[in-house]
């Protein structure tokens, strides 16, 4: 063989491979293409407020969401006409009102689980989609992309949640004690570890109290005595239940005498949170760490 020859064969099996390789990969395209423009024209409804965020913003409108407890202030604009539907505990959705509307999945979450097997019998696909720690937070995120076929848009939108999540959580060296309640009637609930607010304020940089105190529900009574004990330099109000019972509810957690030794109190820093941000996982999670930090924390 001709030193020519020699050299020109080895070209010739790379452009060969190459030829081969691309050929390949518009094959996967070509297979891939009709999944995803099936996935993108189901009917969805997103029963979670989390997995309408997301599908939104990676260009997928539901065709009905979940009604959001607390407000509708975090809703994203683009889904402000579409149709919502009333949930009742502990089922979540009518069934007669699905099934008009047909839906070929449903985003939930783990609280209207009870639900579930009824979709289920009606052909209904139903996803949990609703995440309640902030690890678990990315990975939903994918999990929405992969069932309506936008994988990529998910993969941006995590990148872009990461940047302000990072930012956020920028470590600090000031940590003051804060006490995080949920107040329903005249019960103060403490907001625990494993809460979703608590998780955020513990992100934020805050010194979660709780009295030591754990349940899987992620929330607990404290006694007046532990929490003087504890002495909190911040109290949060959360006030849940009918809105206009609110005003009350708040009023009555920020004037228990039983409370006033406290720094918080002393030094008037009991705040009161109308907002569904602690309660509710959403898309602008690293929105939520900094106004922790801003607001509260003052720990920037």
């Amino acid at each position: 063989m001709t030193t020519v020859a020699a050299r020109t064969q080895p070209r010739f099996n790379r452009i060969h491979g190459l030829v081969m390789l691309l050929a390949a990969v518009l094959l996967g395209l070509a297979l891939a293409a009709p999944h995803a423009e099936a996935a993108g024209k189901q009917r969805v409804v997103a029963i979670s407020p989390f997995a309408a965020s997301a599908m939104i913003k990676m260009g997928v409108k539901p065709i009905a969401i979940g009604q959001t407890i607390g407000g509708s202030r975090r809703l994203d604009p683009r889904l402000r006409n579409v149709k919502t539907l009333k949930l009742s505990h502990p089922n979540g959705p009518n069934l007669e009102v699905m099934a008009k509307i047909k839906p070929d999945l449903v985003f939930s979450s783990t609280r209207w689980s009870k639900g579930t097997s009824a979709m289920k019998r009606l052909g209904i696909r139903v996803v949990y989609a609703d995440p309640t720690g902030l690890g678990q937070v990315y990975p939903t995120i994918r999990k929405i992309g992969r069932k309506i076929g936008r994988s990529a848009q998910a993969g941006r939108l995590i990148a872009s949640m990461k940047k302000r999540v990072n930012r956020a959580t920028k470590p600090t060296t000031k940590h003051p004690k804060i006490l995080v309640v949920l107040g329903i009637g005249t019960t103060a609930m403490a907001f625990l570890k494993n809460s979703w607010g608590g998780q955020l304020v513990r992100a934020a940089g805050g010194n979660l109290v709780t009295g030591g105190a754990t349940n899987s529900g992620g929330f607990a009574r404290l006694s007046d005595e532990v929490v003087v004990a504890q002495n909190p330099d911040i109290i949060v109000v959360v006030p849940h239940g009918n809105s206009d019972d609110i005003g009350q509810v708040a009023d009555y957690i920020e004037n228990n005498e039983a409370w006033q030794t406290t720094n918080a109190v002393k030094n008037g820093k009991v705040f009161v949170s109308v907002d569904n941000e602690l309660l509710q996982a959403g898309t602008d999670v690293g929105q939520i760490i900094g106004k922790i930090r801003s607001k509260w924390l003052k720990n920037w």
